[in-house]
């Protein structure tokens, strides 16, 4: 990448979320009380084992995707198999955000146009927060869906997608629900047009991005192949200048295991937060590549003017106050 220390204010910011985004989302549950869950413990949290009384699974792990792997190899668990897939996509489909912001308004409204956010979640949240907050500014980010979305839907005929409800401009016809759920050993990221689009446009911000944040996505085994793809897209250059944040509950050390590709590629700057709110995009929502720039390029030592606090932001009429004079710029 070309050096070019004025250009480092113009360049992204993307973020990469995973379950834990979610659950921080909706830590009470969604608008009617509903949770979402981690791939560990899946089937139980969702209340799924009454698919699995008349088997007997071979697989130890609580992985939902391990599971999903070995009915999928198993001639007699196709029938289970399918009913799986049909109740995680209604489970999810039926998720709704409370009314009062959230996390994932917060998180859409904190960045803009030439940002983005990639998410690894199939839930429809992310789309029901943009849905709320372009109603203050439609000044937003890009959102990318690397496993597909509950809401998405493709027309395999003329390779196009869009939302599910909606029709090919070409045929006409319906759009299909796009798979969710894969074998661990068949998960391709390059055969469906929708899938193989969302990876291109990740890999670009990859490429870009000054802040990478990854916020509740754990990188799991079962993810290898994404993971890869998440270090091909970085680069193997050491950007001495950019920034990871990981927004995480689980101990630093372990996070910083996880993601040691992303600390030696970044010379060391990596930090881990607990909190959304601990964040550079609460700190300096809609300029936080700006407000690092001035901190850690310019040497600055004074705290950002507007931020995000869990009592400041607790109504959209608020959040549209406390943020008017970045929206006026």
């Amino acid at each position: 990448m070309s050096f070019n220390i004025e250009h480092l204010k113009q360049r992204p910011h993307l973020v990469i979320l995973g379950a834990g985004a979610t659950i921080a989302t909706i830590p009470a549950g969604d608008k009617y009380g509903r949770k979402s869950s981690v791939m560990d413990n899946f089937i139980s949290e969702l209340q799924l084992n009454d698919l699995f009384k008349n088997i007997q699974l071979k697989t130890n792990s609580k992985n939902l995707e391990n599971i999903y792997s070995e009915l999928y190899e198993r001639n007699d668990c196709q029938n289970i198999r399918l009913a799986l897939e049909e109740r995680i996509f209604n489970h999810f489909d039926l998720l709704c955000l409370p009314d009062q912001p959230t996390i994932y308004d917060l998180l859409i409204i904190s960045l803009r146009k030439k940002d983005a956010i990639a998410t690894f979640n199939w839930d429809p949240l992310l789309l029901q927060a943009y849905n709320r907050v372009v109603k203050i500014t439609d000044d937003l980010p890009e959102l990318l869906f690397l496993h597909g979305c509950v809401h998405a839907g493709i027309c395999r005929q003329d390779n196009r997608f869009g939302h599910i409800k909606a029709h090919c401009p070409v045929c006409g016809h319906s759009f299909q629900k796009i798979p969710l759920l894969y074998p661990v050993k068949q998960k391709d990221y390059t055969s469906d047009i929708f899938i193989r689009d969302q990876w291109q446009a990740v890999k670009y911000y990859l490429q870009q991005s000054l802040i990478l944040t990854i916020f509740g996505y754990s990188a799991p085994e079962t993810d290898r192949e994404a993971l890869n793809l998440l270090h091909q897209g970085y680069g193997s250059d050491v950007r001495y200048l950019d920034q990871i944040e990981i927004i995480d509950i689980k101990e630093h050390n372990q996070l910083y295991d996880t993601w040691s590709y992303f600390f030696d590629k970044s010379h060391g700057h990596l930090e881990t937060h607990k909190s959304f709110f601990d964040s550079l995009l609460a700190e300096f929502p809609r300029r936080s590549v700006e407000g690092y720039y001035k901190r850690n390029i310019e040497g600055w030592w004074g705290d950002s003017p507007v931020c995000f606090k869990e009592e400041n932001c607790n109504t959209f009429e608020n959040l549209k106050m406390l943020l008017n004079p970045l929206l006026q710029k």
